[in-house]
């Protein structure tokens, strides 16, 4: 098992995807059995059980018969390739039985002339008019350092803290014919994230992205995935624009696959059509949201400040009760946990955070003067010396991965767990520090901070929060603070007194119907007198005609 066990017991990576989204996928790059396949390349990646290229056999089939050409000479242009070593051969009997119920000889050996075993991302196949699949969901940290290097030293995309599914992209567009055509069902997080920067870029300045099928309502997978995705095809010829869906069900995958073969649109979703940023920015589709806030100031443009809190790299020697540190006091911070924030309200689990920082100066802490403390984290040294950060800083092994700064204890501060159930926020007056699954906003004005927290709370900026954010199971944005920083809200300073009056009082009680009565009722009255004026660009039916009329 190269990248180990998930939490449900299977690989990392392996999810399958249903039927429905691979025919649908397959049709809208022209890989349909109403045309001549003889000589189109198909590569799936990271094939696993093989749903992708099980479905261009049958289809490759068809396509024989209505075409008359040689099919079993054409199985030449399929390719599969898995990296396990089992699938791969598991994959191998699948195609072979596929093979010889369509009546080919020496199926077996056919079957292994289109399986790879072997991994992708280091493979030379050559390049290829299709490649479809779900490339493989692995967590930057979950990816052997050998391998992750070897990957960033071939993909430049693949940086930061990337998923692994970045690396595929990249490939895979390196990969394609000049007519070649690349789908993938896939997170969509990089479309809006950080570490996605370079990939957008890269799409950007030499492909072309004729549609996005946002599928993050709709179950994909043979299985329940939580960060849900979205259909992405891209091609080697730059498109005009971008034609966006979001669907609810598998079942309107019909209907739009029929709108994009067509001259006009018939049923189902309407789409949004809009070209993607040149220079990497974050693609968002809902025009009607950017016109709505364009107008008002970035949260850190009026005098706050957005931040997480401390990362320790080893929870259970850092964080605790009192009772389970025998140290001194002063090296303890008072800590609140994403458990203790419900409904607003924070109720304090009793958990202390160990300070490995001096308090005066800010750098390593002198473990010397507290006797105690060093008794402690010496016994604890060799789980401690394991973690990265540690062998980075040999010297300072019994840091924590983020720097500690007590006097952010002391200030105001709302505090937003990361994946917040409802719209409600809590204030934090300043007697904790938070933990790495919170971010804070602070600013030195109480009623400023309640002010903009009862903004926060608002359905004006849970729409902003949902074009800005990857959408969690259940329809739960992450209030991260890449997120925060991108949403607009009126100048907090400006607000009119009986306004403000009102949000105050309604930010204590927690009451949204009151909040949403107050923002919506000021966000028109500011636009009505700045008479911003904004058009969607509609979309001509003509414009949604991407697919290839030959090949």
């Amino acid at each position: 098992m190269i990248f180990g066990i998930r939490s449900n017991g299977k690989e990392h990576g392996v999810v399958m995807t249903r039927i429905e989204v691979v025919s649908f996928m397959l049709d809208i790059c022209g890989y349909a059995s109403d045309r001549d396949l003889s000589d189109i390349r198909v590569l799936e990646p990271a094939a696993g059980e093989g749903v992708f290229v099980l479905e261009c056999i049958r289809r490759l089939h068809e396509s024989s018969i209505k075409f008359g050409f040689d099919f079993s000479k054409s199985l030449k242009n399929l390719k599969a390739i898995e990296i396990e070593k089992e699938r791969a051969e598991h994959l191998q009997k699948n195609i072979s039985n596929a093979l010889d119920g369509f009546g080919i000889k020496k199926a077996a050996q056919r079957a292994a002339q289109i399986v790879v075993h072997s991994d992708y991302l280091l493979s030379n196949l050559g390049v290829f008019d299709v490649i479809a699949g779900n490339p493989p969901y692995i967590r930057n940290e979950k990816i052997p350092l050998e391998k992750k290097r070897a990957y960033q030293n071939k993909f430049p995309t693949f940086k930061h803290r990337s998923d692994i599914y970045i690396a595929f992209f990249e490939k895979s567009l390196r990969s394609l014919t000049t007519r070649g055509r690349l789908c993938f069902i896939c997170s969509d997080r990089w479309m809006k994230n950080t570490y996605g920067l370079a990939l957008r870029k890269l799409i950007a300045s030499s492909f072309g992205v004729p549609v996005i099928v946002n599928l993050n309502r709709a179950d994909a997978f043979a299985e329940k995935v939580y960060g849900y995705p979205s259909i992405i095809e891209i091609t080697s010829r730059p498109a005009n624009s971008t034609c966006y869906f979001e669907i609810r069900d598998l079942d309107e995958l019909k209907q739009l696959n029929d709108t994009l073969k067509s001259d006009r649109h018939i049923e189902g979703p309407s789409p949004i059509t809009k070209r993607i940023p040149q220079y990497g920015e974050p693609w968002f589709f809902d025009d009607s949201a950017d016109l709505e806030v364009n107008q008002f100031p970035l949260i850190e443009q009026q005098g706050f400040r957005i931040g997480i809190g401390v990362a320790t790299g080893s929870d259970e020697i850092f964080i605790g009760p009192v009772e389970q540190f025998k140290v001194e006091k002063e090296v303890l911070l008072p800590i609140v946990l994403s458990q203790d924030i419900r409904d607003g309200k924070i109720k304090w689990s009793g958990n202390y955070l160990i300070n490995p920082f001096d308090k005066s100066t800010g750098k390593q802490l002198d473990l010397n003067r507290y006797p105690k403390l060093k008794a402690y984290l010496y016994a604890a040294k060799a789980r401690l010396e394991k973690r990265h950060v540690s062998k980075k800083n040999p010297r300072f092994w019994y840091r924590t991965i983020d720097k500690v700064i007590p006097e952010l204890r002391d200030k105001p501060k709302l505090l937003l767990p990361d994946i917040k159930k409802n719209q409600v926020i809590a204030l934090e007056e300043g007697r904790y520090y938070p933990h790495h699954n919170i971010y804070y906003i602070h600013n030195e004005t109480t009623a400023d901070l309640k002010l903009l927290g009862a903004i926060l709370m608002s359905d004006f900026v849970l729409k902003q929060m949902q074009n800005v954010s990857t959408l969690m199971h259940g329809g739960f944005v992450r209030w991260q603070s890449q997120n925060l920083r991108r949403i607009r809200v009126p100048a907090i300073s400006q607000i009119p007194q009986d306004m403000r009056k009102q949000l105050l009082g309604y930010f204590d009680t927690k009451n949204i119907e009151g909040i949403n009565n107050v923002v919506s009722s000021y966000v028109a009255e500011l636009q009505s007198k700045n008479s911003i004026v904004g058009t969607i660009v509609a979309l001509p039916v003509s414009a949604m005609q991407t697919r290839i009329d030959s090949w």
